[in-house]
């Protein structure tokens, strides 16, 4: 396999840059200075038209006159010019840049034109680049910083790739400021050489990082995306925020980036299948992900909970509860161990509330010892840690009664949390902390210096450590491969009904043939023109029968009163029979047993664009569109994609032994789900499958009735 061209771009040993001057209103300029600030000790060739010196560097009047060719080249010029300076760059053989200048696709029919000439230039010398219109790149171990702003803080483990600029290059004082320091930090763009994919590949292989976020508006190539997310995410946690999934989100993608987006029950299949934990604001990514990357895995789900108010205690027991976590009631032991700390009225059985106790060597060193070499414990989180933020708010109150200046009234108020914060590493459990402060109060700076998490709030607190346990889940989580076979023969007979067809719609009798060449449990049924011929089918299969319509210009029988069910005898089939032939004359007959079942499901298909045929299961029945009680994968599905599947639906209960009723054959209804991503894939033609209801007859899945829509190609 190649290398991927992003340890090239992240770790240059020399950097040209087009577009810096001495006017620091330019953003060149200004990611020129975020360069050289940042610590980079690699050479710095600035391209200037008319000055000498840049920023106190040697500049070069053209890229010709460069001494020899970069490593990296940095665009950051007026859109027209970048055609010609990326050319200029290829000549002198620098095969790595980052396009900054914005004014390509995500403006219309003429900025893709324009793209496309970068794209040709680049293929044709062997450029590698990111962009355009990104905001550039972070590199804190080699250190490097080509963004607009400055870079703060450092030695984190924590690395993003984003489809926004902004949210590489306008928050690091926002990081800093939660304690949050980047390992590496890459703006796509309009990924029009190097893509999210290709960002993806090059963290999980990167020793440096220990937990990936992502920000997306779209990805081009899901099945890749899949791929790649799922093999890395075994190993290290990924978190994303996705904003395509609804109209305005798409919208403002598409004139943002001119990523394609796509509806958001796709994404969520696509998130669960990887191995992706999907957070709602960038804010998670950034806090979650940070704690995912510093704390130490959880090993299990029982959380302790150690505050000093029963608020917050009660917010992050009841949030832990609702995420999964367990928030169990300590043992004897511990709680006869934990009361000789605690004032009279203060509870030790979890969580343990203090009741608004100011002494901070009880919450800090004493209790939260016992709590972390407890072994029936798996992560530990604390609310109320506090010191000097608090105390300064008192200061202008109590000042003229006391002969202390401020400073030293904050200095002998600080705690020492030399124990606590070595805590993790020591017993390897994370620690979490929630509190009303920021870097204003003591504790909280101690706490980001030694890289322990902290939040703003209880429930963000607790929903941080529940996505620690979502990571456990995913690091257990069976990865089975599909069993797909690449050489394996089609069905002949499923190519040449595909091949025939005439309708965009293939009858449903039809439709169940190709379901049974493919193993998935269908009705017994025959095919009529006449009532005679259907009187006949139906003494053959057995009263009661279902009677409907059956022709491929009929897709919605239900709607049209062309289905007639538990048909008893036949003088019912027969008036079944006048009604479907008075209404449709040229539509056949279908007669099929009638299945007695009190459970339905449904699966299908669909397909859309940048994707891989996309497998849907869920309720079935006529709640089914009210409900929409389903979930999504991408084919081809593993069993345990499969298996996973059923059991992410609500109604999942329904699968099991219910009221009376025995447990459906979850192997049965894996097969059906793998079986319809062997169709898609075979049969590409095929671009909707709607199998709906599947009746549950004595605990095994059977089809009851199916549709297909194929290509009007």
């Amino acid at each position: 396999m190649s290398e991927n061209p992003l340890h090239k771009i992240m770790n240059p040993a020399s950097i040209s840059i087009a577009g810096a001057s001495n006017n620091f209103r330019k953003m060149g300029t200004i990611q020129l200075l975020n360069l050289i600030k940042s610590g980079f000790t690699g050479d710095i060739m600035p391209v200037h038209p008319k000055e000498e010196q840049v920023l106190g560097k040697k500049a070069y009047a053209s890229i010709p006159k460069l001494p020899y060719a970069p490593d990296l080249a940095i665009l950051v010029v007026p859109t027209a010019l970048v055609p010609e300076m990326l050319e200029d760059f290829g000549r002198i053989g620098t095969r790595s840049a980052v396009v900054i200048t914005a004014g390509f696709k995500e403006t219309g029919a003429d900025g893709r034109v324009l793209e496309k000439q970068i794209i040709d230039i680049a293929s044709r010398y062997g450029i590698r680049f990111l962009g355009p219109n990104c905001l550039g790149i972070v590199n804190t171990s080699l250190p490097l910083n080509i963004t607009v702003s400055p870079l703060l803080s450092s030695g984190g483990h924590f690395s993003l790739a984003s489809q926004s600029g902004t949210y590489i290059a306008q928050t690091l004082n926002y990081l800093y400021r939660n304690g949050i320091s980047l390992n590496k930090a890459i703006s796509v763009g309009n990924e029009a050489n190097i893509d999210i994919v290709d960002c993806l590949e090059y963290l999980g292989d990167d020793e440096g990082t220990k937990a990936i976020g992502l920000y997306l508006e779209g990805i081009r190539d899901a099945g890749r995306f899949l791929e790649t997310a799922r093999r890395i995410s075994a190993k290290k946690p990924i978190i994303a925020q996705y904003v395509g999934g609804n109209e305005a989100g798409a919208r403002s993608g598409s004139s943002h980036t001119g990523a394609m987006a796509g509806p958001d029950f796709i994404y969520d299949g696509l998130f669960a299948q990887a191995g992706i934990i999907r957070v709602d604001t960038i804010e998670e990514v950034y806090k979650i992900g940070w704690a995912l990357a510093m704390s130490p895995p959880l090993k299990g789900r029982r959380i302790a909970v150690l505050t000093n108010s029963g608020g917050p205690g009660s917010g992050i027991a009841s949030t832990c509860h609702a995420q999964g976590l367990e928030v169990p009631e300590f043992s004897p032991e511990i709680q006869d161990r934990v009361c000789q700390y605690l004032p009279g009225l203060a509870s030790a059985r979890n969580p343990v509330d203090l009741t608004f106790h100011i002494g901070m060597e009880t919450l800090t060193e004493k209790i939260p010892e016992i709590l972390f070499q407890a072994e029936d414990l798996d992560g530990v989180i604390i609310h109320g840690i506090m010191d000097t933020g608090f105390v300064d708010l008192l200061y202008d109150s109590i000042k003229e009664f006391i002969d202390v200046s401020r400073e030293d009234f904050l200095k002998v108020s600080e705690a020492n949390l030399d124990k606590l914060v070595n805590m993790p590493s020591k017993y390897g459990k994370p620690l979490l902390i929630s509190s009303f402060f920021g870097r204003e109060d003591h504790c909280i700076r101690v706490f980001h210096d030694h890289a322990i998490p902290t939040f703003d709030s209880p429930e963000k607190t607790a929903k941080a450590m529940a996505c620690l346990y979502k990571h456990l889940l995913i690091r257990r989580k069976v990865r089975d491969v599909p069993a797909r076979n690449a050489g394996r023969t089609i069905p002949a007979e499923a190519l040449d009904i595909v091949a025939g067809r005439k309708e965009p719609v293939i009858d449903e009798y039809t439709a169940k043939r190709i379901l049974k060449l493919y193993g998935i449990p269908t009705t017994r049924e025959i095919v009529a023109q006449t009532s005679e011929q259907a009187a006949a089918g139906a003494r053959e299969i057995g009263y009661p029968v279902a009677v409907k319509a059956c022709a491929s210009f009929i897709a919605h029988k239900t709607e049209q009163n062309l289905v007639f069910l538990n048909v008893e005898d036949e003088a019912g089939l027969r008036k079944a029979c006048d009604a479907i032939l008075s209404a449709q004359p040229e539509a056949g007959i279908l007669v099929a047993e009638m299945l007695r079942g009190k459970r339905e499901f449904m699966a299908g298909i669909s397909t859309h664009p940048g994707f891989p045929p996309c497998v849907m299961f869920g309720l079935g029945g006529i709640y089914a569109e009210a409900l929409k009680d389903f979930t999504i994968r991408l084919a081809p599905l593993s069993r345990s994609d499969a298996m996973e599947m059923i059991d992410s639906i609500d109604a999942r209960a329904l699968v099991g032994p219910y009221r009376n009723m025995e447990e459906v054959d979850r192997q049965a209804l894996a097969d059906i789900l793998i079986g319809l991503g062997e169709i898609a894939l075979d049969l590409p033609a095929v671009k909707e499958i709607d199998l709906n209801p599947i009746i549950i007859v004595d605990g095994s899945p059977k089809v009851a009735d199916a549709l297909m829509v194929v290509t009007d190609r």
